[in-house]
């Protein structure tokens, strides 16, 4: 290309050869390349006639070139503005067109559409959503939309005080209809709302009206429960189970017409009664939930004086199986293709990795590691605090494979929010719940391949670990915090190495 004179009048004669290399070399079209050749002809004769060279060139003289083409063709899209762009790289590659400056076209959340009277509060919920730890591929499309409610604001003559639930409804239902649809403004409204309400832009909902008095059974319920939370420190989550439970039994009691609960007439046979018909269907260790319910029911009923003799002793228990189920623990090849499950390239795979070996080593309950917090965590002496069952304390050592999962969690996938240690990544970034670190372990175990695994699953692996390495039942008691001790007889049947010193080898009499 240095035998190319630059300043010849004669675009097309000094490059049309040249051009058409570059085009064959670059890739493009037969039809393309040809029609490029043409568009560069064109425009050739039209910058000869204005007695420019090729060093007159540069961007501008195109993007003249082509707004007049569109005028002459009466056409938004001439063959200029589609073939001229080739040019433009051809003859910026040869250095005879210095191209401008690239501008970045990410607008930060903001979006392109302005005008009307939200245009500054737009900006304000673009800095709002960023300050949540909204993702930026959310930010962009829900501040659009209240980009369109602030010109449709303008079009129905609405200013910023005439916002309400009203306005907002009428917008969304405008959305679903017309030649420019958005009928995703319905569900990204919900999160203008919120915006709306956190700045006083929009008022809150209204209180709910106060709660009617409750009825006699509801008030007896609220105080069994009330007494099963403060009297024996139970957690509220199994308050409500065990409520739920006997409640039943204590609707059949309210026979008169005031709905007054008669303790008159209540003995260990009417009790077995409902025990007998409310556990139909359920597994034995709901029927056995739902008996240790009901004596306690009636031991807070007697110790209150509602019943003149306490019954409890007197309901039977559910039929146990002769040899009750091992517990499901799984294989070390099964834990580790839960770990390989999580991707720790994202923040979402370093916190579900954590949280699979958090559990599999030192067998904690789902509702335990959701209640985990960064204070529980103390670095220098290498231990976490667990708050268990009962209002019951642990301090348990941060084995090495668990302390680095947690390090990198920390640094790489968690967004600075809430002080639990395992939040969620979508706003609110609040706590994960016991069923969130359930669902962490299931859908893990969904893209391992392995089916249905329960997090409860892991911790028995935890218990089975300890007696494999030669622990003890004392041991597997204080890493999984059990009250008693004969709840931790049941894994003893899982340590074949420890049970086979105690069977006989066929055809031999045990000796001393």
């Amino acid at each position: 290309m240095a035998d190319v004179d630059v300043n010849r009048a004669d675009l097309m004669q000094a490059w049309a050869e040249p051009l058409e290399a570059w085009l064959r070399a670059s890739d493009i079209s037969l039809e393309r390349s040809r029609r490029a050749v043409l568009a560069f002809g064109r425009f050739s004769v039209w910058v000869t006639g204005r007695g420019l060279v090729a060093g007159d060139l540069d961007e501008d003289l195109i993007d003249e070139y082509v707004r007049a083409e569109q005028v002459r063709s009466g056409s938004r899209v001439p063959a200029a503005a589609q073939y001229l762009p080739l040019v433009k790289r051809f003859l910026a590659a040869q250095g005879v067109l210095v191209p401008r400056a690239a501008v970045s076209r990410r607008r930060d959340g903001r979006p392109r559409l302005q005008g009307g009277p939200l245009g500054q509060v737009v900006l304000d919920l673009v800095a709002w959503m960023k300050e949540q730890g909204y993702a930026a591929g959310t930010v962009g499309p829900v501040a659009c939309t209240a980009a369109r409610l602030s010109c449709w604001m303008a079009r129905q003559r609405l200013g910023v005080q005439d916002l309400d639930d009203a306005v907002l409804a009428r917008f969304a239902a405008s959305q679903s209809r017309g030649p420019r649809r958005h009928p995703s403004s319905a569900r990204r409204i919900v999160t203008v709302r919120k915006f709306f309400v956190a700045t006083a832009l929009l008022a809150p909902p209204p209180s709910p009206p106060p709660p009617a008095a409750p009825t006699p059974v509801e008030q007896l319920l609220h105080d069994f429960t009330g007494h099963l939370r403060t009297g024996l420190g139970v957690s509220p989550g199994w308050a409500r189970e065990v409520g739920g439970w006997v409640e039943g039994f204590v609707a059949e009691l309210a026979v008169h017409a005031d709905g007054q609960v008669v303790w008159d007439g209540v003995d260990a046979a009417a009790v077995n009664r409902y025990v007998s018909r409310r556990g139909q269907g359920y597994s034995l260790s709901s029927r056995r939930h739902l008996v240790s319910s009901m004596r306690g029911l009636l031991d807070w009923a007697f110790v209150t004086g509602r019943v003149k003799r306490s019954v409890s002793a007197g309901i039977l228990a559910p039929a146990t199986p002769a040899a009750p189920a091992l517990p499901r623990a799984l294989s070390s090849v099964q834990v580790q293709a839960l770990i390989t499950a999580a991707d720790a390239g994202t923040p979402a795979g370093l916190r579900d990795r954590a949280i699979v070996v958090l559990i599999s080593r030192l067998g904690l309950r789902a509702g335990e590691v959701a209640t985990l917090g960064l204070d529980d965590l103390n670095w220098h002496a290498g231990t976490l605090v667990v708050h268990g069952k009962g209002g019951r304390v642990l301090a348990l050592p941060i084995p090495t494979d668990v302390g680095q999962a947690l390090v990198d969690y920390l640094r790489g996938g968690r967004a600075a929010a809430d002080r639990a240690v395992f939040i969620r990544l979508r706003p609110p970034l609040v706590a994960l719940s016991r069923q969130g670190i359930s669902n962490v372990v299931a859908h893990l175990a969904a893209v391992a391949g392995m089916g249905t695994v329960h997090a409860h699953a892991l911790r028995h692996t935890a218990a089975t670990a300890v007696l494999a390495a030669g622990g003890s039942l004392v041991e597997a008691r204080e890493l999984l915090g059990h009250a008693r001790t004969d709840t931790t007889m049941v894994y003893a049947r899982t340590d074949l190495v420890a049970l086979r010193v105690l069977a006989p080898t066929w055809g031999k009499v045990p000796g001393p």
